[in-house]
């Protein structure tokens, strides 16, 4: 077998290092406390370990009363069959849900939420987690999204997600449809507190027509890379390397 020598080859690698190493820049990686949201199945009393309830009176829930703020930790066996308070959890044993309905005149939203730590004022960071429309016996809208908020500022809405198993199907016990959905935001703190709402579009949010949302499997946060300062690095690594040639 024959090999061809070719000079330029090496320096093409070193030029793809150099061009990654700008582009993801070190950093000590910024995480969720329990990202996969373990906790013990139940309604309304308790969120999962290191997580809180979003108040009913943080400015930008919708919730009237703190009874109507406070969601559940499901898992495939409970803690409410009949109810339909169950489904697969997309990783680990068990998620968090949580309503955006009304039941006249109050409106419940019920949210969970964690402060990190480790950000860099100014710099752009990127994670994401799952979501699924779990639905129950009164809150069945097919769709359903969430809301993302830092320090109580709106920094996205997610792409609704549809229901594909009706809210009792006990196949929801093993097969859930999880959607990722990825979320950008400017750092404006060292430490920040990230807010997730469900939220349901369409407006109609009375009775059956509001949304049961499930949300879980929290990724690292990380800072956004730069194409253009990666690109520039890359070709003036590329010009150092020819004139010492």
């Amino acid at each position: 077998m024959n090999f061809t020598s070719c000079p330029g080859r090496g320096l093409n690698r070193l030029v793809l290092a150099a061009s990654l190493a700008i582009a993801s820049p070190a950093f000590s990686a910024i995480v969720f406390s329990n990202p996969t949201l373990e906790g013990t199945p139940a309604t309304q009393t308790a969120v999962p370990t290191g997580w809180e309830f979003v108040p009913y009176d943080a400015p930008f829930n919708l919730a009237t009363t703190a009874a109507l703020s406070t969601g559940d930790v499901l898992a495939a066996d409970g803690p409410a069959i009949g109810s339909g308070l169950f489904g697969a959890a997309q990783s680990g044993d068990t998620f968090f849900a949580g309503i955006h309905g009304s039941t006249t005149p109050q409106v419940l939203q019920e949210g969970l939420q964690q402060t990190v730590s480790g950000f860099t004022v100014g710099e752009d960071y990127s994670f994401s987690f799952f979501q699924a429309n779990v639905g129950h016996t009164n809150r069945q809208d097919s769709e359903g999204s969430w809301r993302v908020y830092a320090d109580g500022v709106l920094i996205g809405t997610t792409d609704p997600t549809t229901r594909t198993l009706a809210w009792n199907d006990p196949d929801k016990a093993t097969d859930l449809n999880w959607e990722e959905r990825t979320v950008t935001f400017t750092a404006t703190s060292e430490s920040m507190t990230l807010s997730f709402l469900p939220y349901d579009g369409d407006g109609d949010v009375a009775g059956q027509g509001g949304v049961y949302m499930g949300i879980d499997s929290f990724s690292e946060i990380t800072p956004v890379p730069e194409p253009a300062a990666a690109l520039l690095g890359a070709f003036g690594f590329l010009g150092l390397m020819r004139r010492r040639r």
